[in-house]
């Protein structure tokens, strides 16, 4: 089973502790794979972890930035370039972030103090944050154990609904970037014309 005590400890380890996030997700799975835990859900486990201790980072960016004192200092030219900047190479910024130790936290608070499109951020950070707890927890599996190709579709076969959850996520995810990258061409499309 997942122990919910120790996903609320990794989440406020990321939030409120100077420790590495890589440190606590090789803590978080090595620990769980001593117990026993299949790294399958140790991953589906993290995951959403990740996702919302790093969306806490850009909502309170966010909330910042509606402080009046902060909205009067936001209205330099370098932050406007900043904010264009954000615009076109955000998404890949804040995706690459999760793999870039010393980045990955600021640039997160910038994209909230910068008002990145919230759907935007949150897609590419679910995306991003399944990544990274994948990579690390097959990384401390393979330091540790080797899990057989056999063990894991034992695993799915007693777990059939994990299968649907994980490919209902890969269906959101995909629907909703093509649904976005459409929407952000007709926007252009038409600024383009109000602008000729």
């Amino acid at each position: 089973m997942v122990d919910v005590m120790a996903l609320v400890r990794l989440a406020g380890g990321i939030m409120f502790t100077p420790l590495s996030d890589d440190v606590l997700m090789m803590g978080y799975a090595a620990l769980r794979i001593r117990e026993g835990m299949h790294p399958v859900l140790i991953w589906l486990a993290a995951w959403p972890v990740f996702f919302i201790a790093f969306a806490w980072f850009y909502l309170l960016a966010r909330f910042f930035r509606e402080i009046p004192l902060v909205k009067r200092l936001m209205k330099s030219k370098f932050l406007e370039q900043a904010e264009s900047i954000l615009e076109r190479r955000g998404l890949w910024a804040i995706g690459l972030s999760f793999f870039l130790p010393g980045v990955r936290h600021p640039i997160h608070y910038v994209a909230g103090l910068l008002g990145y499109p919230l759907s935007r951020y949150l897609a590419m950070t679910f995306v991003a944050a399944g990544l990274y707890t994948g990579l690390w927890t097959f990384l401390i599996v393979r330091i540790g154990q080797t899990v057989t190709w056999s063990e894991l579709g034992m695993w799915l076969s007693e777990h059939p609904s994990m299968v649907l959850l994980i490919i209902a996520a890969l269906l959101t995810i995909i629907i909703s970037g093509v649904v976005h990258a459409k929407r952000r061409n007709r926007l252009k499309k038409e600024e383009e014309f109000v602008t000729e």
